[in-house]
Parts: structure tokens; C-alpha cells; sequence
């Protein structure tokens, strides 16, 4: 499925010290990508995954399980 615009992963590969940020249930990671961008301007290692079933249409979301 095509991710919606806005909700694509973020990745910077900084430090040796890292941040995993997590959106929320229904969320994306645009809800977190101004904190994401804020902790990679300062040297961290950022990810910000997409997680399954998130991002694209509320259908996926149907077909995703906690597994």
C-alpha cells in the first residue's frame, strides 16, 4: 500500500546515542517527525518506523494484529 504523504518513516544516522520515537495507535510518523528532525539537528541517531497497518488507508489497519 502506498503510504500517505507525510507518514513515511524517518531515519538519521548520528551518535553513538540513539532515539527510537514511536507513534501512537491510528497515528503516523508525522505526528513525531518535528521532535524526530529536533533530536537529529543535535547529533542523535533517529528512527521513527512506520508501524504496520498505519499510514496508509483504515482498511490496512483492519488486517493488522498485535502479532
Amino acid at each position: 500500500m502506498p503510504v500517505l504523504p507525510g507518514a513515511e518513516p524517518y531515519r538519521h544516522e548520528g551518535g553513538e546515542v540513539g532515539v527510537l520515537l514511536c507513534h501512537g495507535f491510528t497515528g503516523s510518523p508525522q505526528s513525531l517527525r518535528p521532535w524526530a528532525e529536533y533530536l537529529a539537528a543535535r547529533g542523535l541517531t533517529v528512527s521513527l518506523p512506520l508501524l504496520p497497518g498505519h499510514g496508509t488507508r483504515w482498511q490496512d489497519m483492519q488486517l493488522t494484529t498485535w502479532h
